[in-house]
């Protein structure tokens, strides 16, 4: 039997990605099939189904989570595996504790954003996080990540030998009925790297034209993503200075109940981001039926395939224009919901926990 301790503990309080990445592997440990494998949790994975996550105006209050966050990896989780002595240690959101405790241990790093959007982040907060993730992994870590593109950018920016895993994650299966609203949707938070302004760029365009009068946009995620790299207040102002506010909707964070509603009405799904590790929305929006369409980086082709509409990134026109040949083409939007759901097999719940228990029985 071997053992597996995963710790839940960003569950309380990631806003969106990592919370979702950790519920369903939280969701698949719990349906797998295997009696070879036992897995426990670091928290009480019940109670955070109503906790509000952690998201602070306060640059006080955020410190004072990131030094219970420490606590948390460096103190109390070591002592959980003291007590349950599991073989294999999982943090899924970047850090291990630095302890050299008698156990395997695998992390998940999600993407290198952390590395490679420098001025994204504050100096003292990046260099905090970045020491905090390189000293939990040592020569015998196991890294797993999220895409083949994620996988090729952390061995530039890492610099470590470790054995790096790419574990294509899954989504829930919608189960709501569709009821299908002229509503073109995005989720996610305002990151300037997920490029919300050229998507509400691109909708003041296509709704010049008069048959797209009945169009809204719905923003759904997070808007006060801290410090200089929201995007919220400049989104926000174009609205207003476009008079587009009521075709304009940004719900603000959104639960998993209220998420899944708003797939089930949309029209379409628009993904403009420079940069992502994987890009859960794109199956997400493939599981609810709709068609999407996405910026041309690199990994989101490798994730959509040939399921997707990509256009040009950052080009607000090229977007607009996609978005228009999809609202005139029912045998284009068609087409591409159909390819979504066959490339979803790529990504389902038993591929999933598949890969990491194959993983566990390589490494014990």
């Amino acid at each position: 039997m071997i053992t597996v301790l995963i710790d839940t503990f960003y569950l309380k309080v990631a806003p969106a990605g990592i919370k979702t990445y950790i519920n369903q592997l939280v969701y698949c440990s719990k349906i797998s099939k295997t009696k070879k494998i036992k897995y426990i949790f670091s928290t009480d994975i019940i109670s955070h189904n109503s906790y509000v996550f952690f998201n602070s105006n306060s640059r006080l209050i955020r410190w004072l989570f990131q030094l219970y966050y420490l606590i948390w990896k460096q103190i109390i989780l070591p002592l959980k595996c003291l007590k349950h002595s599991p073989d294999i240690l999982l943090c899924p959101d970047y850090v291990l504790p630095v302890w050299n405790l008698d156990l395997k241990k695998i992390v998940v790093l999600h993407d290198s954003l952390f590395w490679k959007n420098k001025y994204d982040y504050s100096k003292l907060w990046r260099w905090y996080y970045l020491k905090c993730i390189n000293y939990g992994i040592n020569e015998s870590t196991t890294i797993v990540t999220t895409s083949e593109h994620s996988k090729k950018s952390l061995k530039k920016v890492l610099g470590k030998k470790n054995n790096i895993e790419v574990i294509y994650q899954s989504c829930h299966e919608s189960n709501i009925k569709k009821k299908v609203e002229k509503n073109i949707l995005h989720v996610g938070s305002f990151e300037k790297r997920k490029n919300i302004m050229i998507l509400v760029k691109a909708f003041l365009k296509i709704k010049l034209n008069p048959l797209n009068k009945d169009f809204k946009l719905i923003l759904a995620g997070t808007t006060n993503f801290f410090g200089k790299n929201s995007e919220y207040l400049s989104v926000k102002n174009f609205i207003k200075e476009n008079n587009i506010e009521k075709d304009v909707i940004i719900t603000g964070h959104v639960n998993d109940q209220d998420k899944n509603k708003l797939y089930s009405k949309a029209f379409l799904y628009v993904f403009p981001s420079n940069d992502e590790g994987f890009g859960i929305p794109i199956i997400e929006a493939f599981s609810n039926k709709l068609p999407v369409i996405c910026s041309d980086i690199e990994v989101f082709q490798e994730i959509g395939n040939d399921a997707v509409l990509n256009f040009e990134k950052n080009n607000h026109k090229d977007l607009a224009s996609k978005i228009e040949l999809l609202i005139s083409s029912d045998k284009l939007r068609l087409e591409l919901k159909n390819k979504g759901l066959k490339r979803l097999d790529a990504f389902t719940n038993k591929n999933f926990i598949n890969s990491f228990e194959k993983l566990f029985k390589s490494i014990v």
